[in-house]
């Protein structure tokens, strides 16, 4: 078990099927009280290096991600509904060259284990 896990950009890969999946192999690798850290897309942001905002049914009658999915931070509270929520913001922007990444179209989000 691990004290950290940390996505930087699987989640809006992952088809919703498999959200279930992920949500509990992390669960299953965090011990109690162990912490998750997520960057993903962030919806209603219009870069276009961004995800796309469709719905799950639009996935499968499209049979395509659209490049990755874009997520509302409601929907990333119920996706991980069983975790404590630290925080959820939008990434800060970070011109590079850089030692730092950020990027305001992406959210980052902390978790807890429960």
């Amino acid at each position: 078990d691990f004290d950290f896990v940390y996505d930087s950009g699987c989640l809006h890969h992952i088809p919703p099927h498999r959200r279930i999946n992920y949500v509990n192999l992390i669960k299953n690798s965090l011990k109690s009280g162990g912490y998750f850290g997520l960057t993903c897309f962030s919806a209603g942001d219009l870069d276009e290096r961004n995800g796309s905002e469709i719905t799950d049914w639009d996935v499968y009658r499209g049979w395509s991600l659209q490049g990755g999915l874009a997520y509302s931070e409601e929907k990333l509270r119920d996706i991980f509904d069983e975790f404590e929520v630290i925080e959820i913001r939008k990434m800060k922007q970070i011109d590079q060259p850089n030692t730092m990444f950020g990027e305001s179209f992406l959210w980052t989000a902390l978790f807890k284990k429960k």
